[in-house]
């Protein structure tokens, strides 16, 4: 088995948070919760960007200097995955409008400068 590089994973961050904002579109939080599959579509998706971005994280103790945004979307993450609090699904959908497409821009902006 051959190790995923931070690059691969940052491009996850990418696909996962992309796929994200596809699936929420302009979808209020009650059109998202009355359809169950998107729900969990779009909770799982957000939760893999969060994942991504601390595997890469691990991988290279400089990026979240590079991309200080990452630490929210592992914090977001644990959030998701340990049910610290109940999220509202109103909350997710600020996130994903709000945050990520910002996040993607820094991504794609650093793997643009050839990052490896």
């Amino acid at each position: 088995m051959t190790e995923t590089t931070p690059r691969e994973l940052l491009q996850h961050v990418i696909d996962y948070g992309q796929e994200a904002i596809d699936t929420v579109g302009d979808r209020t939080a009650d059109e998202i919760l009355a359809e169950r599959m998107r729900e969990h579509s779009v909770l799982r998706t957000v939760q893999i960007v969060g994942e991504a971005a601390a595997q890469a994280s691990k991988l290279d103790d400089q990026l979240l200097d590079r991309v200080p945004d990452l630490r929210r979307a592992i914090g977001l993450r644990n959030v998701l995955v340990h049910g610290y609090v109940k999220i509202r699904m109103e909350e997710i959908v600020l996130i994903v409008r709000g945050d990520l497409p910002d996040l993607l821009t820094q991504v794609r902006a650093l793997l643009g400068e050839d990052y490896e």
